[in-house]
């Protein structure tokens, strides 16, 4: 067992990793549609001021994420 092994395995028990589920690609599909459908509803004016800014808040959130993916980020 070589060194770099044996600290990994010291660290392992000394701080156990937290296994968080992994969400599935239905659940990311299924809130990209909600936000969609909130969108769409922002745009034809169906949102009081307060939902409007929610749906616009989380727009930023996810233009930020997607340019972050194709490597625009700031």
């Amino acid at each position: 067992m070589s060194l770099d092994r044996r600290l990994e395995a010291l660290e392992e028990r000394a701080m156990p990793r937290q296994r968080v589920p992994e969400a599935k690609p239905s659940d990311a599909r299924r809130r990209m549609v909600e936000h969609l459908n909130q969108m769409a509803r922002l745009k034809r004016g169906q949102l009081g001021p307060e939902e409007a800014a929610e749906v616009e808040a989380l727009t930023v959130i996810v233009e930020a994420r997607l340019a972050a993916r194709r490597g625009e980020g700031a």
